[in-house]
């Protein structure tokens, strides 16, 4: 049944008792950039996000034996240390200007330089967009708002406590959320628009995690984990700033999984997280660390897509390690990021210290069955686009109990429409937005466990 539903959630058309799911999948297109070194634990990329002119940016996690180092040499000749730059790439894979960017200009004009011998930033530990599409880069112990256009910095968060730091988040509020990777005795932060600290968003995290995601509006934290992992960590706050998280559930983990190489079951198998990112439509994209490390059942070296409301895995990318990447093949994920119109995914590889693209296709249109009742008919929202009401249409071939809910693109639940039984028939209800955001929407029914979703578009 969760295969079925996980269909489903994708888009499902019913006519005249013919049962249509209109479905796509991400397919490998082509390697974007290949650093073209050797795997080691040491080095690899450790990001990417793609800006708003569609440059796609990447964090590598420099070692002294990775191979690209160029050294920063005074006019007498000396090695003072060595340059961690962040890449920047076009969508052909091309260095754009200012590509490496070794050296950040300040707001008040002093430079910091990306190096092995600072003693605040060095490698790259992850890079994700704010708010207006600018690049929050984490170096090591610093966190940059770097101007997407010029290359610029805008703002710099130094912690007192210097430690390899996650990658940094926004929500739609301004609130910037980080915390460390070693973070047994240490906090996840919160500062505020221009960087200021605001306070502990949680006092003490627990375990080792490298990434981090937030819903739009701040309410709902999603950690990864590492090291003895135990899936994606769900923390929510009422009032983010002033009441502390507090942990909710957990997503990612199989109760059993069966491995048809191996011919064994394996029991109780968790999701190592490496990297958490939002796709497009509101899904959670986490990316599963390589089996040898992350536990038995086949289930490492790939990204998988969850519906945070229902916890429900919507798609799966990639073919695991030892698939070559040339292939499509995964090692150790660590992050995706997506092209405006969404039809194109970079997926970032740490151990073979390659970025991959990936294209959005549509399965086809397939028949399941004929014969097969159609127990309801969610049909499109009219208007569409909206302002700032609209109806939901749905019928329903037999009573049923319904639950018709609406949800942002990040998947966070905006309102119950609906929650009980109706008879058999034609229904709609009118949904009004007059007090949301402009965006994509999401209306999602149920009927007896059974479930379709449309989109719609407020535009105000």
């Amino acid at each position: 049944m969760k295969k079925v539903t996980a269909v489903l959630t994708v888009g499902l058309i019913l006519l005249a008792g013919m049962t249509i799911a209109q479905e796509y999948t991400w397919e490998f297109d082509k390697i974007l950039y290949d650093f073209d070194l050797p795997q080691s634990n040491s080095y690899g990329v450790h990001g990417v996000a793609v800006a708003p002119d569609g440059n796609i940016w990447v964090a590598w996690h420099h070692h002294s034996s990775d191979g690209i180092q160029e050294p920063i040499v005074t006019p007498a000749g000396d090695t003072l240390g060595y340059y961690r730059p962040v890449y920047i790439f076009d969508p052909d894979g091309n260095h754009v200007s200012f590509s490496p960017l070794k050296v950040l200009t300040m707001p008040d004009a002093s430079l910091d330089t990306l190096c092995s011998q600072s003693p605040h930033n060095g490698s790259g530990k992850g890079i994700s967009l704010d708010r207006d599409g600018n690049i929050l880069y984490s170096s090591w112990s610093t966190v940059y708002r770097i101007n997407y256009q010029t290359g610029e910095c805008m703002n710099r968060f130094i912690p007192d406590d210097k430690s390899s730091i996650t990658e940094a988040v926004q929500d739609e509020n301004g609130n910037v959320y980080v915390g460390y990777v070693l973070s047994a005795a240490r906090p996840v932060y919160i500062l505020d628009n221009d960087f200021n600290l605001i306070g502990n968003a949680v006092d003490t995290l627990g375990y080792i995690n490298r990434t981090i995601a937030v819903s739009p509006d701040g309410k709902d934290l999603y950690t990864g984990s590492t090291w003895n992992g135990f899936g994606v960590v769900h923390y929510h706050s009422d009032i983010p700033g002033v009441l502390a998280f507090q942990p909710v559930d957990t997503l990612g983990n199989w109760d059993e999984v069966y491995d048809p190489v191996q011919d064994t079951t394996y029991i109780n198998v968790k999701l190592w997280a490496s990297c958490l990112d939002w796709d497009p439509d509101g899904y959670l994209v986490a990316g599963n660390l390589r089996d040898d490390w992350s536990g038995p059942g086949g289930k490492g070296s790939k990204y998988y897509a969850f519906d945070v409301t229902t916890g429900e895995i919507v798609y799966e990318v990639g073919n695991p390690y030892p698939h070559d990447y040339s292939d499509g093949g995964i090692y150790s994920p660590r992050g995706a990021a997506w092209s405006a119109d969404g039809e194109t995914m970079y997926l970032a590889d740490f151990d073979y210290n390659v970025v991959s693209v990936w294209k959005k296709t549509p399965v086809g249109v397939e028949t399941v069955d004929h014969n097969l009742p159609t127990v309801f008919n969610l049909d499109q929202n009219y208007p569409n686009p909206f302002n700032p009401t609209t109806t939901i249409p749905f019928s329903l071939s037999k009573p049923g109990l319904v639950e018709l809910k609406i949800y942002d693109i990040r998947g966070h639940e905006v309102q119950t429409l609906i929650d009980r039984k109706l008879e058999m028939g034609n229904h709609q209800i009118a949904f009004d937005a007059r007090n949301l955001a402009s965006g994509v929407y999401f209306y999602k029914i149920k009927v007896d466990g059974v479930v379709q979703s449309k989109r719609m578009l407020l535009i105000k």
